[in-house]
């Protein structure tokens, strides 16, 4: 009895094949005529049978079934659920006759399935540049789906989930980013082209090699791109943040970021910028001294901790920021107003104290010493104003601050200059 039934499962396995085989060809015979649909339909009588078939017919279908949904999709019979469906197939294919060992089939499907990717992301630009940035991030995402070790689909299709303000797809994407330790780095491989003494991009090191062993370029450098990760980052505490309203969640994902990335500036500054919407500004001026300890020449730091000091009534360490900035970048415009206007500020509350002042001779002798100490912060304020305007001569703001202060100081053939410098930027 156990003879019969070992031979009825092994005629039944044998039947099982015959059919999957004649039902294969058949499909074979249907793509040539173009008759997808009816490819299609044969595919879906055998699907319930194709995970018990021999090897050899598991991997035909599976390429079969990419095939198909692909002509389908390029007749734009239900475009992105038969690209979805094809992309799908073909990597069932890789997957499984690399198990196999046998790369038949994948051959012929890798060209196939990059194609397709390609044409699905040529559609995705055409949609960006039409400022549709929905469509843009669903297909970017599908390329992903279909080449799911591509995760630089999935950051574009975040960034077009952004600019859609779809903030919530954009988290989900960003998220899952970060946590598969994204960061986009790739290096880039250059050389001097020998006739042009031009510096030029390959996209293989290959090819790169190859152009300096024959003599036509020389000098071959590599240079790996800046990291995706803090702008991720920044994005995801940002809509978490602003969106959301969760400050703790937007700390945890720069956190793990900084673990991971522990000398990242743009990280601690990320982090610095959560505190300052949460109103902990001493907590912000610590992370960017911690970012100065780092690097002593970060202005961007020095600049924030003159903005802090300030907000916080401390003068003095807000003008030691602003100067540091200026010494270190010149042309940094908005220390030079800032510090600019620390004495502007002071002067103010020093006209106050000068209109609180009563008609006494003790009086008149005070105003004449609050006047001199008015004049002193004036001529400080523009000092510092002549300095940043050398850098940015056209800077109209700058200009007009230094056209009143000329004017309040009698200086009238300065005055006539800053006129015409502003009258030749079209500004009065």
């Amino acid at each position: 009895m156990k003879k019969t039934i070992l031979i009825f499962s092994a005629m039944l396995i044998t039947a099982f094949s015959f059919a999957q085989k004649k039902e294969l060809r058949a499909v074979e015979k249907a793509l040539k005529k173009g008759n997808t649909t009816e490819a299609k339909a044969t595919l879906s009588s055998i699907s319930s049978t194709i995970e018990s078939a021999d090897a050899k017919y598991k991997a035909q279908y599976y390429f079969l079934k990419g095939r198909t949904y692909q002509e389908l999709a390029e007749k734009g019979m239900d475009t992105d659920a038969s690209l979805k469906i094809a992309g799908d197939a073909y990597n069932k294919l890789f997957a499984f006759e690399k198990e196999q060992k046998d790369f038949e089939y994948t051959k012929e499907a890798k060209p196939m399935l990059q194609t397709m990717i390609s044409k699905i992301v040529e559609k995705a630009i055409a949609s960006q540049k039409e400022e549709n940035y929905k469509k843009a991030s669903e297909l970017l995402y599908l390329s992903y789906t279909l080449q799911p070790e591509n995760k630089n689909f999935l950051y574009f299709a975040a960034s077009n989930s952004i600019s859609e303000k779809d903030y919530d797809t954009a988290l989900k994407y960003y998220v899952e980013l970060k946590e598969t330790g994204y960061t986009g780095e790739e290096t880039q491989y250059y050389a001097i082209n020998v006739a042009d003494g031009k510096k030029e991009s390959f996209a293989e090191k290959t090819l790169r090699d190859v152009s300096v062993r024959v003599k036509s370029h020389s000098n071959p450098t590599e240079e790996k791109t800046k990291s995706r990760l803090p702008e991720i980052v920044k994005n995801i505490s940002w809509i978490y943040t602003n969106h959301i309203g969760d400050n703790e969640k937007a700390l945890a994902a720069v956190e793990d970021a900084i673990a991971m990335n522990p000398n990242d500036a743009s990280l601690l500054l990320t982090k610095g910028n959560i505190y300052y919407k949460m109103g902990d500004t001493a907590k912000f001026k610590e992370i960017m001294q911690e970012i100065i300890a780092k690097n002593p020449n970060d202005v961007d730091s020095y600049y924030n901790i003159g903005v802090i000091s300030a907000e916080n009534g401390d003068v003095e360490e807000a003008r030691a920021a602003y100067k540091k900035v200026l010494e270190l970048d010149p042309g940094y415009v908005n220390a030079a107003i800032n510090l600019s206007k620390t004495y502007l500020d002071e002067s103010s509350d020093v006209v106050d104290k000068m209109n609180e002042l009563g008609n006494s001779s003790a009086d008149n002798r005070k105003y004449d010493e609050y006047k001199a100490q008015q004049t002193a912060l004036y001529r400080k304020s523009l000092a510092v104003l002549e300095g940043i305007s050398e850098s940015v001569p056209n800077d109209v703001s700058i200009l007009k601050q230094l056209k009143g202060l000329y004017s309040f100081l009698g200086e009238s053939e300065k005055v006539k200059k800053v006129k015409a410098k502003l009258a030749e930027l079209g500004e009065q």
